[in-house]
C-alpha cells in the first residue's frame, strides 16, 4: 500500500485544501509506513487554531489501529473537516469525507 503511483485529488480537496497540507498528509503516511503496515484507508481530521495560523491534523487508521497528531504552522488555512486518502492498489485518491 501507498507505493509510488498515480495520485488523484478530487475537486473538493483542490478547492478547499492547501497543497502544503496535502503534502503533509502524504508525508505522514510515509512516516506510518516506517513503523507499521498501513491500511488502504487513511483518515485525516483537520482543525484550525483560533488565530488561523496553525493547522492541527489528526492522522489515523483502523487496522492496525494507529493515531498521530501533526501541527502545521504559518500556512493560512480555513478548511476544517475530514479527508480520506485511499490506496485501491491501482491509484491513490485524496478526497473530502463527504465525497466518499
Amino acid at each position: 500500500m501507498f507505493e509510488p503511483k498515480q495520485v488523484y485529488i478530487t475537486k473538493g480537496v483542490q478547492e478547499s485544501v492547501k497543497p502544503e497540507i496535502i503534502t503533509g498528509m502524504m508525508d505522514s503516511i510515509m512516516e506510518f509506513k516506517k513503523n507499521i503496515v498501513v491500511d488502504y484507508l487513511q483518515v485525516f481530521d483537520i482543525a484550525v487554531s483560533q488565530n488561523g495560523k496553525t493547522t492541527y491534523v489528526e492522522h489515523s487508521q483502523e487496522e492496525p489501529p494507529c493515531r498521530k497528531q501533526l501541527m502545521i504552522s504559518n500556512i493560512s488555512n480555513k478548511f476544517v473537516g475530514q479527508i480520506f486518502i485511499i490506496d485501491d492498489g491501482n491509484c491513490i485518491t485524496v478526497m473530502l469525507a463527504e465525497e466518499y
